[in-house]
């Protein structure tokens, strides 16, 4: 995390909360080597710009893979025992 991008959070936070939004803060870490379809982790993949999962196969461009695994991640640590979510705007 760098000083841009630190100051990038913290403006969507304070823009958010003014609008009354809610802004769910993931952590990237693997979410551009771990497949989205099975969940392994491929951990060689180089400067690839796309992910093909050595496990099982599922394959697109790498950024939307992350994309796609940072949502993930806030739908997981969003969810709740009874079944209720955030509610994203």
């Amino acid at each position: 995390l760098n000083w841009a991008h630190y100051r990038f959070k913290q403006t969507l936070k304070f823009h958010a909360l003014k609008r009354g939004a809610t802004v769910i803060d993931v952590t990237e870490e693997y979410t551009s080597k771990t497949c989205t379809h099975c969940g392994h982790v491929h951990q060689n993949l180089g400067g690839s710009k796309h992910f093909k999962c050595p496990h099982c196969g599922h394959s697109m461009p790498r950024d939307w893979n992350g994309a796609l695994g940072i949502f993930l991640k806030a739908l997981r640590d969003t969810a709740s025992v009874d079944g209720s979510a955030v509610t994203l705007l």
